[in-house]
C-alpha cells in the first residue's frame, strides 16, 4: 500500500510541476521575431513622386496575428524590408494564414530602386526591382 501512495504522490507532483505557465511563450515573445514573407507584388516601373504601392505576403503564427510593423533598413544600393507581426490575446485559431500588407514606397528620383524582403531564412531573400522614370 505505501508503495501505491509513493507512486500516487510522484504522479502528483510531476503532474503539477510539468503544467508550470512559465514554459508557455507569451503573446509578446511571438512579435519579437519577423513573419515569414512567401510573396511580393511590385510594379515593374514608377514616375517620380508618384506613390508605389508594394504588396507584401507573410504568414503569421496563428489566427490572432496581423501586422504589427516594417523594418526598414537601407544598405548600400538596396532597401531591406522585414515585417513584424503583433498578436492580440485570447482564443486564437491555430493555424497559420497569409496575411498581406501595403508598404508604399514615394520616390524622389529617377533611377533603379532595389527591395530585399527577409522572410526569415537569409537564402530565401525575394528581390524585387523599380525602374523609377521622371515625367
Amino acid at each position: 500500500m505505501a508503495r501505491y501512495t509513493f507512486l500516487l504522490v510522484l504522479i502528483v507532483v510531476f503532474s503539477l510541476l510539468g503544467c508550470s505557465k512559465e514554459d508557455d511563450e507569451p503573446v509578446n515573445s511571438l512579435e519579437e521575431h519577423p513573419s515569414y514573407i512567401s510573396r511580393v507584388d511590385t510594379p515593374e516601373s514608377a514616375i517620380v513622386g508618384s506613390t508605389v504601392p508594394i504588396t507584401i505576403y507573410f504568414t503569421v503564427n496563428n489566427g490572432c496575428g496581423q501586422f504589427g510593423s516594417f523594418k526598414v533598413e537601407k544598405k548600400n544600393d538596396a532597401t531591406y524590408i522585414e515585417v513584424y507581426p503583433k498578436y492580440r490575446e485570447g482564443f486564437c485559431t491555430m493555424d497559420l494564414p497569409t496575411r498581406q500588407v501595403i508598404y508604399e514606397f514615394k520616390p524622389e528620383a529617377p533611377g533603379t530602386y532595389t527591395f530585399k524582403f527577409l522572410p526569415v531564412y537569409p537564402d530565401q531573400v525575394i528581390t524585387k526591382t523599380i525602374e523609377v522614370v521622371s515625367r
